[in-house]
């Protein structure tokens, strides 16, 4: 066999190894990205039914609170809810605009920065724990007045602030007074910066989301699989 021939059937060889290593390569793409929206797919439709959920809650609050624009505490109440929920609403958006990136990454360090980026925003409920406890607060307020204006006596046509004699009104005052301030320190001592700290370090640890852990952790191992090749 002549030198020539040699050379060619090595070259043919290598053009072969090198089409089956990009197939490979290909083909881990493919189940990389299957997995992936397989992991995460369940977590884009809870958004998506929140998202509607709140959306349809915030159209309502915002009737309430035109309506009873005039009347403070009932004003009030509806105010601090739709604040709430159009922040939660939001951050709602934001995790399905998170998880739409990482299907839209090609590459493994894309992906793994859109689902830091996931787990970031996930973190907000819990970030958001102290200041909801001054917020529930207004929803038997909001709820118990709306049920009056709809003539729906499930409870009886109770009004918590005429019942209460305007004790719940003040009482929700007293709350907000003492919660905000602590819960918005706390909101902004429970972020990845302060990981540090052992107990924010517990606290993201026990709320980081498992699914995109379990999706970020799968990417770790394909990474390595492609290194390898």
């Amino acid at each position: 066999m002549e030198l020539n021939e040699l050379k060619s059937m090595w070259q043919a060889r290598e053009a072969t190894l090198e089409k089956s290593a990009k197939l490979n390569t290909q083909l881990l793409d493919k189940i990389e990205s299957g997995k992936i929206q397989s992991i995460l797919k369940p977590l884009l439709v809870q958004n998506k039914i929140v998202l509607v959920l709140h959306l349809l809650f915030i159209a309502c609050l915002l009737i309430f609170f035109v309506y009873h624009i005039a009347e403070l505490p009932y004003a009030t109440s509806a105010l601090v809810l739709l604040l709430f929920y159009v922040y939660l609403t939001v951050n709602c958006i934001q995790q399905i605009k998170a998880i739409r990136n990482v299907d839209r990454c090609t590459d493994i360090v894309g992906k793994q920065t859109a689902l830091a980026e996931l787990n970031t925003y996930i973190l907000h409920y819990p970030r958001l724990s102290l200041l909801s406890i001054p917020v529930f607060l207004s929803f038997p307020v909001v709820v118990m007045k709306a049920l009056i204006d709809l003539q729906l006596n499930y409870f009886d046509g109770l009004d918590i602030i005429t019942h209460t004699k305007g004790t719940w009104w003040t009482v929700e005052l007293i709350v907000h007074l003492l919660f905000v301030p602590a819960g918005i320190w706390f909101y902004q001592q429970v972020k990845p910066a302060n990981m540090h700290k052992p107990w924010v370090r517990k606290i993201i640890r026990g709320v980081s989301s498992k699914k995109v852990y379990k999706a970020a952790q799968f990417l770790e191992e394909l990474e390595g699989l492609k290194r390898e090749k």
